[in-house]
């Protein structure tokens, strides 16, 4: 079951007073997909993952909060215009304001975060935006790839981030890039679920396969094959 309220909320950047729907509880029923998306219910709250003020575009986790310096990047041209676009779906337009928001900030793990979710958006509006999904996770790789040299982490450890990498790859179509990622994550000596996942990406990869997995694929594969993949090198 999944519980939220509505909630007033003053915007930090212009002092509107609006309403808000907040998230209380959710449920999730099955396995993530390999991104980290959550299966349902709780993939059915993505929309309350962020929060857009009616007056004036400010998009946040929380539009009750907010840095001085975000008052200017919210009327610049290039968010005004992103969160107009008629090239993304409704909410994914918040979601890349949002990162428009936390890249000018320097913080470039949660503005890839925010570039995920956007994709997720672009996944849930259809196949017309199919390909605007995967230049979306393409963008997402970039910024955690900042992020990694900024030492800022966007996922628990390095062979999760590693196996994020790869699935934004693959689903874009980077198939050897994603292998690389695959690479990279099983030098850190992940536990059995990472290395599944790490190996089943191997696997999707040599058979140029860009669908849409969950964890519970992967460790299934993992226990059907049950054998180490051999690393380079």
């Amino acid at each position: 079951m999944t519980l939220f309220r509505e909630e007033q909320r003053i915007c930090a950047v212009c002092g509107q007073a609006n309403m808000q729907t907040v998230l209380r509880s959710t449920t999730a029923l099955g396995s993530p997909d390999l991104d980290t998306r959550p299966p349902p219910l709780a993939r059915m709250t993505l929309p309350l993952y962020i929060q857009c003020c009616p007056a004036c575009g400010y998009c946040a986790r929380d539009v009750s909060e907010a840095v001085p310096a975000v008052q200017n990047i919210v009327t610049q041209p290039e968010y005004q215009a992103q969160l107009h676009s008629e090239q993304f779906p409704y909410l994914a337009n918040l979601f890349l304001c949002y990162h428009i928001i936390q890249q000018a900030l320097d913080n470039y793990a949660e503005a890839g975060w925010a570039v995920v979710f956007a994709a997720w958006a672009c996944d849930d509006a259809g196949p017309a935006f199919m390909t605007t999904a995967a230049r979306l996770r393409e963008k997402a790789v970039a910024f955690f790839t900042e992020a990694r040299e900024r030492s800022q982490a966007f996922a628990p450890s390095r062979a999760e981030e590693d196996a994020l990498l790869a699935d934004l790859l693959r689903r874009s179509g980077h198939f050897t890039a994603a292998q690389k990622a695959v690479e990279q994550g099983l030098a850190h000596s992940p536990d059995h679920t990472v290395q599944s996942i790490l190996r089943f990406q191997h696997h999707l990869c040599r058979q140029h396969n860009p669908n849409v997995y969950t964890v519970q694929d992967a460790l299934a594969w993992a226990e059907r094959t049950n054998r180490p993949m051999k690393r380079k090198g």
